[in-house]
C-alpha cells in the first residue's frame, strides 16, 4: 500500500494551478490522490484525466461536502467516471446534525445506505469521513460513531488518525473496529502547542507528534485498507509532506525487517 496525499493539504497551490500542484507532488513520488477542495466540474475532471494519462497520477477517491454529494449525484458520478475514480467520500456531518437536534442526525444516517446503493449502481463506493463530532455522546449514552456503525451496513468509512487521537481514542483500535468497512485512512499526527495560557491540540506531519503510526499501519494491513493519504493543515505543505513520507517509509521498512 503506497502513501498518497489528500489535496486539502495543498489546497492553496491547487487553487492557483491544479496541474502544477499535482506535478509537484509527483516529483516527490506521490501518484495517488484523494481529491478535495475543488469544483467537481467536467472541466476539472478532464484536467485530472489528462494528468492521469500523461503522468500516472491516480485519484483514488474524491472528498465532497455532504449537501453536494446528496443533491448532485449525477455530477459526482460523471466526475468519477471521467477520472476513473472508484470512491467518493462524504467530507463531514452536515451542520444541521452538529448543531441541531438529535433527530437531524438520525435522519441523515437513515439515508446513508440508500445513498451508498445509488452510487454503487454507478460503480462507485461511497464512504463517510469523520471528525471529532462523531465521538460526542448522545442522549442514549452512545456516541454518534457507534450509531453510524450500528445503524448502517453499506456505507464505508474513511478514518482520520488526528481526530481519533485528539478525542483520546487509539487510532489503531478504531481502525480494527471499522474492520472491512474501512475504505481509507487520513494520516496526520497530533501535537500540542500553547495559546495564551492554554495548551491546544493541533495536527502536524507524521513523526512530529504522539501517534504510533507503526500500530496504525499494522492495523490498516490487518483490515485490508484500500488507500492511505497524508493530510495536514500546514503553512509549508510540501515540506511537511516530504517529512511525512520519509517517516512513513522508514516505519514501513522497519516493520518489514
Amino acid at each position: 500500500m503506497s502513501f498518497g496525499v489528500q489535496t486539502f493539504t495543498v489546497r492553496k497551490a491547487q487553487k492557483k494551478d491544479i496541474e502544477r500542484a499535482y506535478l509537484s507532488l509527483l516529483k516527490m513520488g506521490v501518484t495517488e490522490l484523494e481529491v478535495a477542495r475543488i469544483n467537481f466540474t467536467e472541466k476539472n475532471a478532464r484536467r485530472i484525466k489528462s494528468l492521469s494519462d500523461e503522468h500516472g497520477i491516480r485519484p483514488v477517491s474524491i472528498q465532497v461536502k455532504p449537501k453536494y454529494i446528496i443533491n448532485h449525484p449525477d455530477e459526482i458520478i460523471k466526475f468519477c467516471h471521467i477520472t476513473g475514480c472508484k470512491n467518493a467520500v462524504i467530507s463531514m456531518l452536515p451542520f444541521s446534525c452538529i448543531l441541531g437536534k438529535e433527530e437531524k442526525f438520525y435522519e441523515f444516517i437513515s439515508r446513508l445506505d440508500g445513498l451508498a446503493t445509488e452510487y454503487e449502481k454507478a460503480g462507485i463506493t461511497l464512504a463517510y469521513h469523520h471528525h471529532n463530532w462523531e465521538y460526542v455522546r448522545l442522549s442514549n449514552g452512545r456516541t454518534r460513531m457507534e450509531e453510524l456503525l450500528s445503524k448502517t451496513e453499506k456505507i464505508k468509512f474513511v478514518h482520520d488518525t488526528y481526530w481519533t487521537a485528539r478525542c483520546g481514542i487509539d487510532p489503531a483500535r478504531q481502525i480494527r473496529q471499522f474492520g472491512d468497512r474501512l475504505l481509507g485512512i487520513h494520516l496526520r499526527d497530533l501535537t500540542f502547542g500553547k495559546r495564551l495560557l492554554s495548551v491546544v491540540p493541533r495536527d502536524t506531519y507524521i513523526g512530529g507528534g504522539v501517534i504510533d503510526f507503526a500500530a496504525v499501519l499494522s492495523a490498516a494491513d490487518e483490515v485490508g485498507c484500500t488507500y492511505t493519504v497524508i493530510e495536514q493543515n500546514s503553512d509549508t505543505p510540501y515540506e511537511d509532506i516530504g517529512r511525512s513520507l520519509a517517516n512513513l517509509n522508514k516505519i514501513r521498512t522497519n516493520s518489514n525487517e
